[in-house]
């Protein structure tokens, strides 16, 4: 009687054991499929996140050296800033651009003295930011005032970067060939930004100005 205990107290032992490893390995199965799917979801909402980040900057323009105001009210400032927006876009650029087509323009960053900031420009359509970035080739016959100012887009973090060692990229190739007859720009949209070598002479023309309107 004793050994069929035994027996039988074995074989529940090793049932025991069989069904501890089949749920043990069912449940790390399902923990790494949990593990897959909060990866999945965690992707998703990055390349969501960065499809707002590129869409909410889509109708933007950064301004670079414009003079900065010195009137001592903000709001005056913010006048003034428009006033010059507006000025560059329809006297400079013949845009044809007015105060309704912007949604916002605020300068970047905290105020400093002797320091102009950046300027952000938020159209209200991309159709008036792709007018004032097709009219570009129009900075080179330009007021002395405009001539200095860059227009560039409001890029994401990941286009910038991708920008930088793309001009980084150009400046080495200049240097490697070590000619004045040839120069390399980087040129095109946010996200298709590429580098191509140009002649002196297709620099100085107006029509190649104009296909240069993304430099950066």
């Amino acid at each position: 009687m004793n050994k069929i205990n035994e027996s039988l107290q074995h074989h529940n032992d090793n049932w025991n054991n069989i069904v501890k490893k089949q749920v043990t390995g069912s449940l790390h199965e399902v923990n790494d499929n949990i593990s897959e799917v909060q990866n999945s979801i965690k992707e998703t909402r990055e390349q969501a996140a960065k499809h707002c980040d590129k869409e909410h900057r889509r109708n933007n323009v950064i301004l670079y050296k414009v003079n900065e105001s010195d009137l001592r009210r903000a709001d005056d400032r913010n006048k003034a800033d428009i006033s010059f927006c507006l000025q560059l876009f329809n006297n400079c650029l013949n845009a044809g651009i007015d105060e309704n087509d912007l949604v916002n323009v605020f300068r970047l960053g905290r105020r400093e003295d002797n320091t102009s900031r950046p300027l952000m420009v938020q159209f209200a359509s991309y159709t008036s930011k792709n007018q004032i970035m097709e009219s570009l080739y129009r900075l080179k016959h330009a007021a002395q005032k405009y001539k200095n100012v860059i227009v560039a887009h409001d890029m994401t973090k990941l286009e910038q970067e991708k920008c930088r060692r793309l001009v980084e990229e150009a400046k080495a190739k200049e240097e490697e060939e070590d000619s004045a007859e040839y120069l390399y720009w980087v040129w095109g949209p946010p996200g298709g930004l590429k580098i191509v070598k140009t002649s002196g002479k297709e620099i100085k023309s107006a029509g190649y100005v104009y296909q240069c309107r993304w430099v950066i």
